[in-house]
C-alpha cells in the first residue's frame, strides 16, 4: 500500500510539471472593457467565457446602472468590495431591489430578468455555468424565466456550518452540487491556521473576501515560497497539484470548483477522517 501511495504521488507531481498555483492581487488583475456592459471593466479569473464554465471579476464604476437583462445559464455573483443593488424584473424598480454588501452573494437562475446598479465603485466575482452572453429585456420583450427568482444573501446571513477542515473553521455550499460539480464553496478560517499539503481532482479558483492568507504549492509547507494575498486577490490551483494554505488573519474566501469535491492529503495522517 505504501509503495502504491508513493507511486500515485509521484505520478501526480509529474502531471503538474509546468503548471502551478497562480496568485493575482486585485490591482494586478488583467482588466479590460466588459463585453455588452459599456463603462464597466472585467478580468478573467478562470475558464473560457466563450465556452464556460468560467469566472470573472467585474468592476462597477460609481453610479453605474445595468439595464434589465437575462442570461441563458445560471449566474452566481459574490460582492468582493463595495456594494451592488440587485433587482429582479423587466423594469427598474428600487422597491423590489436589495443592496448587497461586500461578502454577500446573489444567485440568478437562467432566464430570469434582473438588473443592477451601484452608488460607489464595486467589484464582484461572477460565475457562469456556460457561454457568456447577455440578452436585453423589457415590458415589450419579457425574459423567459419562470418560477424561482433572484436570491440575495448578505454576509451576515451566510448559512455557515462547522467544518473539519481546521479548528474553528466553517463552510457552506452556496451554489451547485459538490457531489458532481461545478460548485461554489465558501470557507471561513481563523488566523493561524495551516492547511497541510493536499490536492483535488478538479481545478479551483479561490477569491479572498477578507483577511490575508498565503497559498503555495508543493509537498511541504514553505511560506517563503508561497504567495500572500488580501481581499480581492485570486488564486488559481490546477487539479491534482499538491498545495497548502496558511492564514495570517481571520480569513473568508469563496472557491469555484470545476468538478466534484474531494481532498487527497499528501500525508494521509493529515486527513481529519484518519484522526478520528
Amino acid at each position: 500500500m505504501r509503495l502504491f501511495a508513493a507511486a500515485l504521488l509521484t505520478a501526480v507531481l509529474a502531471s503538474c510539471a509546468g503548471s502551478g498555483v497562480r496568485g493575482t492581487a486585485v490591482g494586478d488583475a488583467p482588466w479590460e472593457p466588459a463585453p455588452g456592459l459599456p463603462g464597466m471593466m472585467t478580468a478573467s479569473q478562470y475558464g473560457d467565457p466563450a465556452v464556460g464554465p468560467y469566472q470573472v471579476l467585474i468592476k462597477f464604476p460609481a453610479g453605474m446602472v445595468v439595464q434589465p437583462h437575462y442570461h441563458k445559464v445560471d449566474e452566481f455573483a459574490t460582492v468582493v468590495s463595495g456594494s451592488v443593488i440587485f433587482g429582479q424584473g423587466d423594469t427598474l424598480d428600487d422597491v423590489k431591489a436589495v443592496e448587497v454588501g461586500a461578502g454577500g452573494y446573489v444567485s440568478i437562475p437562467a432566464g430570469v430578468a434582473h438588473w443592477a446598479k451601484c452608488k460607489t465603485e464595486a467589484v464582484i466575482a461572477r460565475f457562469g455555468n456556460g457561454p457568456r452572453e447577455l440578452t436585453s429585456c423589457g415590458p415589450d420583450k419579457p425574459a423567459p424565466g419562470k418560477g424561482a427568482g433572484v436570491k440575495a444573501v448578505q454576509s451576515r446571513d451566510v448559512p455557515w456550518e462547522a467544518s473539519d477542515l481546521a479548528p474553528g473553521a466553517a463552510s457552506c455550499f452556496p451554489y451547485g452540487d459538490p457531489k458532481t460539480g461545478p460548485h461554489m464553496l465558501r470557507i471561513r478560517f481563523p488566523a493561524g491556521i495551516t492547511r497541510p499539503p493536499h490536492w483535488h481532482s478538479a481545478d479551483e479558483c479561490v477569491t479572498v473576501l477578507s483577511g490575508r492568507l498565503i497559498l503555495g504549492q508543493g509537498e511541504k509547507v514553505d511560506e517563503a515560497k508561497g504567495t500572500a494575498l488580501a481581499a480581492g486577490g485570486t488564486f488559481i490551483v490546477p487539479k491534482t497539484l499538491p498545495h497548502w494554505l496558511v492564514t495570517k488573519e481571520d480569513s473568508t474566501f469563496v472557491v469555484f470548483v470545476s468538478g466534484a469535491r474531494d481532498i487527497v492529503y499528501v500525508n494521509p495522517a493529515d486527513d481529519p477522517k484518519n484522526r478520528k
